[in-house]
């Protein structure tokens, strides 16, 4: 499962750890020929103060059509395919959508999600964006709101990866929301940022994607009313690696963190590279 731990940290080692959160989303990892799952985990501290945390659906059969564990998603019974809000120890807040409400669990603050990786506030209208991968095609952008449901899978574009459809719709059905923006062919947006700094500032206002499978970082447009507009601005592909995150310094630079050896240099394997 997912777990988040708080400890204090006195500039050479972590006291008092415990763990504040631990997901009920239990799974077993998958055997080889499963290839694993989808257990993407995110977490960031919103202007609320609240931690916001994301836990992916747990699908350890995810090459072939079996829906049985990513149906948890749409269960507000477990926290698989969610994204959560909790306090900084742990607890619940009261205004949390489903505080009261019975068989749900309080943390959940979003659900219908399938393999949450990225977070991101607007730094204008503030509100809470999220990236996830799909299947085949269908990767998502989200502009979050407190108790919606976000589709997974009952709604979804991208496709089984045996070929077929996830879901006989597959754009639209009453009370789930449609996402902000959908990539087909995958990126594999592992996380996301606005630019808000100085160093690029033709940039500003951006919204920069790390891809992971894809081997690029991507700069989306985004207009005044907050829609993401013309094509995506394919960046850093010439590298080969795969993008694990991507940060903006003080400094306005970008901070990403890869995997994967870079092209005719085989003394690196993951590196934090500064982009200036």
């Amino acid at each position: 499962t997912l777990a988040v731990a708080r400890g204090r940290f006195d500039g050479s080692a972590l006291t008092d750890v415990r763990d504040i959160l631990v997901a009920e989303a239990w799974e077993h990892g998958g055997s080889t020929a499963e290839r694993g799952g989808t257990f993407g985990g995110r977490m960031l501290f919103g202007p609320d103060g609240l931690l916001y945390v994301t836990v992916g659906d747990r699908d350890v059969r995810v090459i072939s059509d079996d829906p049985t564990v990513r149906s948890r998603a749409q269960s507000l019974r477990s926290h698989t395919g969610k994204v959560l809000r909790i306090r900084d120890d742990g607890s619940v807040p009261k205004d949390n959508p489903f505080v009261g409400r019975p068989n749900a669990l309080q943390e959940i603050f979003t659900y219908g999600h399938r393999n949450p990786y990225g977070l991101a506030f607007h730094p204008q209208s503030g509100a809470l964006w999220e990236c996830e991968f799909g299947p085949m095609g269908g990767d998502e952008l989200n502009v979050l709101v407190a108790s919606k449901n976000y589709g997974w899978p009952l709604v979804s574009l991208g496709r089984n990866y045996s070929g077929t459809p996830v879901s006989e719709q597959s754009w639209w059905q009453p009370g789930i929301e449609m996402p902000a923006y959908v990539w087909n062919p995958s990126v594999n947006p592992t996380n996301i940022l606005f630019y808000t700094g100085s160093a690029f500032v033709g940039w500003r206002g951006s919204l920069l994607v790390a891809g992971l499978g894809s081997k690029q970082v991507q700069r989306l447009t985004l207009n005044r009313q907050g829609l993401v507009v013309g094509q995506p601005e394919s960046l850093l592909g010439q590298l080969g690696l795969r993008f694990r995150d991507i940060r903006q310094g003080p400094d306005g630079a970008l901070y990403v963190l890869t995997e994967g050896r870079p092209s005719g240099n085989d003394d690196v394997d993951g590196s934090l590279l500064r982009i200036e």
